[in-house]
């Protein structure tokens, strides 16, 4: 069931290295249920936003919410318990090139969770079934994989411990447009079947129209958010630039067509 409150909840975050500020007092909410990509010029911060959140950089400043709970004031262990539940998917895949398909995915089930070696390896068939993965692939080494194969293999281990929650770091750079796209469904199958929460950074102009649900755009250190309407309404020279470029306008409006992701329809968020 859907409901009002933001299943991340960024208050006011501030990330400065030296005298260079890369979020000024940023807010963004994140709802359950949605596809949210974000999207940034070069040096607009969005990997550290990513950090932040997943607790790999710690703010300057500011509060991070998950289900109500600020993971800036909770201990390392609660927090690492919590983060069993989202899976990561990193840009070039970070398989470890030594161990198999196989193990890359059943890492995290060793680590975290009871089952036994019997019980991870069918789930480990099941998750590679899952991205469209053949059952042979588990043998094989990173090094035999093709870029595509590789990210794949990525998201079966981010999906090791049914996630309610899954970032994606440019999910589909690389690929080429048919791989790309195929991705991109797959992603959409995955939101749909187990009801997942997606956060996407993206470079990928048909991403960001066939299947993010809102949009958010790093600008000026901070965030404006909102549907791809809604940004492309917005007059911030940037936005203009970005979404109503060629590359923008050989797109058309979305059409993944998702339940909202909130009962109210949201309007740009901004701050500053």
């Amino acid at each position: 069931m859907r409901t009002n409150a933001p299943l991340i909840s960024i208050k006011q975050l501030v990330n400065q290295f030296g005298s260079q500020c890369v979020h000024d007092h940023l807010d963004l909410d994140i709802h359950n249920h949605e596809i949210l990509g974000i999207v940034g010029g070069s040096g607009s911060g969005k990997s550290v936003l990513l950090r932040s959140i997943l607790g790999l950089q710690r703010p300057y400043s500011g509060e991070i919410f998950f289900n109500g709970e600020n993971l800036l004031q909770i201990s390392t262990e609660h927090f690492s318990r919590i983060k069993h539940h989202w899976g990561v998917l990193f840009q070039r895949g970070a398989l470890f090139s030594s161990l198999s398909v196989a193990d890359n995915i059943m890492l995290p089930m060793k680590e975290f969770s009871p089952l036994s070696p019997l019980e991870q390896k069918e789930l480990m068939y099941i998750k590679l079934n899952m991205v469209g993965l053949e059952s042979q692939v588990a043998g094989k080494y990173p090094s035999q994989l093709s870029g595509g194969m590789i990210k794949r293999v990525a998201l079966a281990r981010a999906l090791a411990l049914d996630p309610i929650l899954l970032f994606l770091d440019e999910p589909t750079s690389g690929l080429d447009p048919i791989s790309a796209a195929e991705f991109d469904e797959l992603i959409v199958s995955l939101h749909t079947n187990l009801d997942l929460t997606v956060v996407m950074v993206t470079h990928d102009m048909d991403s960001l129209f066939t299947i993010c649900d809102r949009v958010a755009v790093l600008v000026d250190k901070n965030m404006v958010v909102g549907t791809l309407p809604e940004i492309m309404e917005t007059p911030h020279p940037w936005i203009q630039q970005y979404f109503g470029g060629v590359r923008a306008l050989a797109r058309s409006v979305p059409h993944h067509q998702s339940a909202p992701a909130t009962p109210h329809k949201p309007t740009g968020q901004t701050n500053g």
